[in-house]
C-alpha cells in the first residue's frame, strides 16, 4: 500500500519537484577529485609519514595552519567538520544556550551519541544534537567558514547526515523538527493524507500523535513502527540533505570558487545517498568483517555503489574492525583490505593512525606497522599509469531500487557476494527514490551487456516503465541463479583456487587485478599460489588477439607472460597482481 501511495505522489510530481529545487545542475565541482592511484591519509601525519607512503590527499584533517600545511607539501587537504563529534567546542561557543540545540527522544529527553558515551566536556555527556535547530545550523556554518579560510583545500563532514543519522535512535522530536514536519505534511495530497486520517494537517503534532499511538500499544510499539514513519523518515532525510548544499555553497562562496565537499558517507549504511548531490567523494568508514578473519567481499558492494553514483570512494575499517585488528595484531588481514580496494578501483585511506571503539573500552586507536603497509602505497603510486582511466569491466550489471536497498540491504550484499565469488565482475546501476534523485537512462542501458534486475515491484513508475520497454540488444535476467547460470565471464581462474579477478578497462588497453584470497589467519598472511591459470576473453576487453601481457605485483620484477589462446599462466600470486594487456 505504501509503494502505491507513493507512485501516485511521484506521478503528480510532489517529491521530485521539491527534490529538483534543492539539487541545481551543476552541483558537483568541476573533473574527479581522486584518481584511482591516490594514496588517502584519514587523519593529519608528519611529513616523514605522508612521504613513506607517497600521501596525496589528507581527507579528514584538522582546521589546516600555515604549519601543518608545511608538513604535506603537494597533499589535497580537507578540513574536517563534525556533525555529532564536536559536542565540546559547540559547548564551548555557547556554554549557556547549548542545550537549544539538541535532538530530543519522544519524551523530550537529550540523546547521547552512542559510540561516544565515554566522553564528556565539562562534565556535560556528548549529545546528539539537531541539524533543524538554529543555533546548532550556525555552529556548523561558522565551523565550514573557519576551515575553508584557514586554507584547506576542501570540506569533509563528519556524520553528514546529522538529525537524519539519528533516525534508528527514533530522534528527533524538537520542536523545530515536529514543526517542520506540519509543513511536510500539509503538502501531500489529500488522499494520501485521508489515509492516514490527517483531513487537517494545520495544527498536526506528530509527537503528541506519537505518543497516543504508543499509549495505546502498550510496551510492543516503538516510535519507529509507527504508520507515519516512513514519511518522517523521508521528511528528515530531505532537511539533511538540504543543509549539506546550504553548506556547501556556503564553502564555495567563503573560497570564492567551487569547493570540493567529502562525507563520512558509509555506503553499506542505509540513507546514506541521501545528499549525494551535495557531495564530491565519499571518505567514509565501511564494515570489513575482521572478527571472521579472512577478506571480505563486502567492501567491494560499497565501491561499486560509490562508482554508480559517479563519486570516487575512500574508505576506512568500522571502528570495532580497527579494534580487532589491533588486540588480534592482524596487519596481514589489512594488506587484503587495501589490496581489494585498488583492484576495485577505490582507494583505503592509509592506515597510519585509526579509530578503535568497543562497547567495553569505547575509544581508542590503532597504529599499525609502516614497514608492513607503506610498501603496498608505494606500488600504487609507481603503477598509476594502470590505475588512473580505467573503469569496471561489467560481466553483469545488477539495477538496485534505492528503496529496495533500504528496505533490507543484506539480500543485495548476498547477491553481490556470490557474483564475485563465481568471478562474475559486475557494476550497479541505482535507481533512485523518494529521497534518492538518481531516475534510470537509456544511455546507461545501452551500455549494459546483461542485466540482472531482481526486485522488479520496488521501482518508481517512471524507472519501470523504462526497464518495460527497453527494446536493447541487453540480456535480461530476473534470479540471480539465471545470471550465474547465464553469463560467461571474459575473466575465468580454476575453481579450486581462492582468487578474486577484477577486470578493468580504458580503449585498447585492459589490467586484470588478481587477488589472493587464501588468507591465513595463524599466518597473518596469505599463501602463495603457483601456477595460476588465467582464461581471458580477450575481445570482450577490447584488447583484440592480444597475444602477451605484463604482469606486475608488489615485490617482484614486471614479468611477460604469453596469452597463448587467450589463456595465462601466473607464475606465482602473492597478496596481489596486476596482469596488463594492451591490443597489439
Amino acid at each position: 500500500m505504501m509503494k502505491t501511495r507513493w507512485n501516485n505522489l511521484l506521478r503528480a510530481g510532489i517529491v521530485f519537484g521539491w527534490l529538483a529545487s534543492w539539487f541545481p545542475e551543476g552541483a558537483l565541482a568541476d573533473g574527479p577529485v581522486l584518481k584511482a592511484s591516490d594514496v588517502v591519509f584519514m587523519y593529519a601525519a608528519d611529513r616523514a609519514v605522508y612521504q613513506r607512503y607517497g600521501a596525496t590527499v589528507l581527507a579528514w584533517g584538522p582546521k589546516p595552519t600555515p604549519q601543518r600545511l608545511a608538513e604535506a607539501p603537494g597533499v589535497l587537504w580537507f578540513g574536517s567538520v563534525g556533525m555529532v563529534t564536536e559536542f565540546s567546542a559547540y559547548h564551548r561557543c555557547y556554554p549557556d544556550r547549548y542545550e537549544e540545540g539538541l535532538c530530543r527522544d519522544i519524551e523530550g529527553r537529550p540523546v547521547k551519541v552512542p559510540w561516544l558515551t565515554d566522553h564528556q566536556h565539562e562534565g556535560v555527556p556528548y549529545w546528539w544534537c539537531c541539524t533543524q535547530q538554529p543555533l546548532f545550523r550556525q555552529f556548523l556554518r561558522d565551523r565550514v567558514i573557519e576551515t575553508v579560510r584557514a586554507g584547506a583545500a576542501g570540506v569533509h563532514v563528519d556524520d553528514h547526515l546529522g538529525t537524519a543519522g539519528g533516525l534508528w535512535l527514533g530522534v528527533c522530536f524538537c520542536d523545530r523538527c515536529v514543526e517542520g514536519f506540519q509543513d511536510y505534511v500539509k503538502k501531500l495530497p489529500a488522499e494520501e493524507r485521508s489515509r492516514f486520517g490527517l483531513s487537517s494537517a494545520e495544527d498536526y503534532d506528530f509527537r503528541a500523535a506519537m505518543k497516543n499511538w504508543l499509549a495505546e500499544g502498550g510496551t510492543g510499539r516503538k516510535v519507529t513502527g509507527h504508520p507515519l514513519w516512513a514519511h518522517w523518515s523521508i521528511y528528515q532525510c530531505r532537511a539533511a540533505a538540504s543543509f549539506m548544499l546550504e553548506l556547501r555553497q556556503l564553502a564555495a562562496e567563503t573560497a570564492g570558487r567551487p569547493l570540493p565537499i567529502g562525507a563520512n558517507a558509509g555506503l553499506l549504511w542505509p540513507r546514506h545517498l541521501s545528499d549525494y548531490r551535495a557531495l564530491d567523494l565519499f571518505t567514509a568508514e565501511t564494515d570489513h568483517h575482521a572478527a571472521e578473519r579472512r577478506p571480505s567481499d563486502l567492501p567491494l558492494f560499497a565501491y561499486r555503489l560509490a562508482e554508480a553514483m559517479g563519486r570516487p570512494y575512500a574508505a576506512t575499517a568500522s571502528g570495532g574492525d580497527w579494534a580487532f585488528i589491533k588486540e588480534k595484531n592482524l596487519p596481514g588481514l589489512v594488506r587484503c583490505w587495501i589490496a581489494l580496494s585498488y583492484a576495485a578501483g577505490q582507494r583505503l585511506m592509509a592506515p597510519h593512525h585509526q579509530w578503535c571503539h568497543t562497547p567495553e573500552k569505547g575509544t581508542h586507536w590503532y597504529d599499525g606497522p609502516t614497514e608492513k603497509f607503506a610498501p603496498l602505497y608505494q606500488f600504487v603510486r609507481r603503477n598509476a599509469d594502470w590505475l588512473d582511466g580505467y573503469q569496471t569491466y561489467a560481466d553483469l550489471v545488477m539495477v538496485l531500487p534505492h528503496r529496495s536497498y533500504v528496505e533490507n540491504p543484506q539480500r543485495w550484499f548476498d547477491r553481490a557476494n556470490r557474483l564475485a565469488t563465481n568471478h562474475v565482475s559486475y557494476r550497479l546501476l541505482v535507481a533512485g527514490d523518494e529521497i534518492v534523485e538518481h531516475p534510470l537512462t537509456e544511455r546507461e542501458l545501452q551500455s549494459c551487456r546483461c542485466l540482472l534486475v531482481p526486485e522488479r515491484r520496488e521501482f518508481l513508475p517512471e524507472d519501470r516503465d523504462l526497464l518495460e520497454r527497453w527494446s536493447g540488444k541487453t540480456r535480461r535476467f530476473s534470479t540471480l541463479d539465471e545470471a550465474l547460470a547465464g553469463v560467461v565471464p571474459a575473466v575465468r581462474v580454476s575453481n579450486n583456487q581462492p582468487i578474486r579477478v577484477l577486470p578493468r578497462t580504458k580503449p585498447d588497453s585492459a589490467v586484470v587485478h588478481c587477488l589472493n584470497y587464501g588468507y591465513l589467519p595463524d599466518r597473518d598472511d596469505v599463501s602463495p599460489l603457483s601456477k595460476v591459470l588465467v582464461r581471458i576473453d580477450r575481445e570482450a576487453l577490447g584488447v583484440g588477439r592480444a597475444q602477451r601481457g605484463l604482469w606486475i605485483a608488489p615485490d617482484t620484477e614486471p614479468l611477460e607472460v604469453s596469452l597463448r589462446d587467450g589463456q595465462a599462466e601466473i607464475p606465482k600470486l602473492g597478496l596481489w597482481g596486476m596482469l596488463v594487456i594492451r591490443a597489439e
